[in-house]
């Protein structure tokens, strides 16, 4: 696969704050738990409701539109477009969108769902189109543009399904409930999260461990992931449930292909350092498996608690565990690439994995992953919920103090690198 230049990355300053604020709503999520133990019993209690959106929406997704603005330039060659402080209009509509609703499913805020659903219509909405419209231009070719659109389609769908949901509880609309909100979750779960990361991981890692490419085969099923998704959607619509379950089966298996795929590349790296970066993509692989044996068994048992699982890992394992891992990598290598832009004195500069020490991501990581093991077992004893959601919180709270002093360094070391005077070579 062809990388583009990294003289394609802008200014790293409105991806920084998306990250910071997208570890933010993941960290709410977590005290609301902390503040409803009993919240994990079902997946329709008003406070799941409410950790879920704050989590996807307010958590997920900012962090994943701050990594697109870098990703997509330098890795497709394609520009984004930018509206300057429109980028941050943006971000707020979709920070308070996210409040707003997790307040209307708490009961808080009565017309919560129709505020909360026209924020996160525009803000969704205008991301959406700003990706489409540069993944759709004559210059856009390519196996990781073909899954970015594929991505892109998914969150359009997921929005559109999410707003027919805001119609049923803000207007009374006489929609099938059930049927859209699975199909709601899955095409969020899969198609926008599950699919983003597979089209991260096609680049990433190949990149950055030194492996073998994906399979020719696999890209192309990775493009018509959406298809099951879509059957499935319409079969529940219709009553089928039988054409339902099997295409959430595809699902699971393809799941399990991609972790496979993931995991036997990161274990046979080329690239010799083991470190956090390392052991959290073989993480990321046994998460797929693990996703892909509980999509399976929530969709062949009568037994919520399996649901629960699987929503669990796929929002808090997988998607907060893939953002935490890429996030000690996009923000070092951001810091420093920029700073050896503005390096015309060509001072000597702190080293990439100096940036956000390894041993602090490591406590992080590891924080985080007993704090999801925890969690899962709370679905089984409710009396672990109180403690994973602690945990939780105090992991994602070392992660924003970890990443904010990086970001705070690299300002201060910026603005210094730019009053330096350039060194000029000595004439021969």
């Amino acid at each position: 696969m062809v990388i583009a230049s990294t003289d394609a990355s802008p200014a790293p300053g409105i991806s920084f704050i998306h990250m910071l604020c997208g570890l933010a709503g993941m960290l709410a999520a977590a005290l609301l738990l902390l503040h409803e133990p009993m919240a994990l019993l079902t997946r329709w209690h008003p406070a799941t409701l409410a950790a879920v959106h704050l989590f996807a929406l307010g958590g997920l997704m900012p962090v994943m539109l701050g990594a697109l603005y870098q990703f997509v330039p330098v890795a497709s060659g394609l520009s984004l477009p930018r509206r300057g402080g429109f980028d941050y209009l943006i971000l707020a509509g979709l920070m308070a969108g996210a409040a707003l609703l997790a307040m209307a499913f708490l009961g808080l805020y009565a017309d919560g769902f129709l505020w909360a659903g026209s924020l996160l219509a525009v803000s969704l909405a205008t991301a959406a189109a700003r990706l489409l419209r540069a993944l759709w231009t004559p210059a856009a070719s390519g196996v990781l543009v073909g899954l970015l659109r594929a991505n892109g389609l998914a969150l359009v769908v997921t929005l559109i399904l999410g707003l027919l949901l805001v119609g049923v509880l803000a207007f009374g609309w006489p929609l099938p409930l059930v049927p859209l909100v699975d199909a709601h979750a899955l095409w969020a779960l899969a198609g926008w999260v599950g699919g983003l990361i597979v089209s991260v991981a096609t680049v990433v890692v190949p990149m950055f461990h030194v492996t073998d490419a994906y399979p020719a085969r696999w890209a192309r099923v990775a493009r018509l992931l959406p298809l099951p998704l879509l059957v499935g959607s319409l079969a529940l619509w219709g009553g089928w449930p039988v054409v339902a379950r099997i295409a959430w089966l595809l699902l699971a298996l393809a799941g399990a292909v991609f972790g496979g795929l993931t995991l036997r590349r990161v274990l046979a790296a080329r690239r010799g350092e083991r470190d956090a970066f390392h052991w959290g993509w073989c993480g990321v692989g046994v998460l797929c498996l693990a996703l892909a044996v509980a999509g399976g068994l929530a969709t062949l048992l009568d037994d919520a608690h399996w649901g629960m699982v699987f929503g669990l890992l796929a929002l808090a394992g997988l998607g907060g565990g893939t953002v935490s891992v890429m996030l000690y990598r996009i923000v070092p290598f951001l810091i420093w690439l920029h700073w050896q832009r503005a390096n015309k004195a060509r001072v000597r500069l702190p080293l990439l994995h100096q940036i956000v020490p390894e041993r602090d991501q490591r406590v992080q990581l590891m924080l985080e992953l007993a704090a999801v093991l925890l969690l899962l077992g709370a679905i089984f004893q409710p009396g672990l919920t109180q403690p994973a959601a602690l945990l939780y919180a105090a992991a994602k709270f070392l992660q924003i103090v970890l990443l904010a002093q990086a970001m705070r360094d690299f300002r201060q070391r910026l603005a210094l690198l730019r009053r330096l005077p350039p060194k000029v070579r000595a004439a021969p």
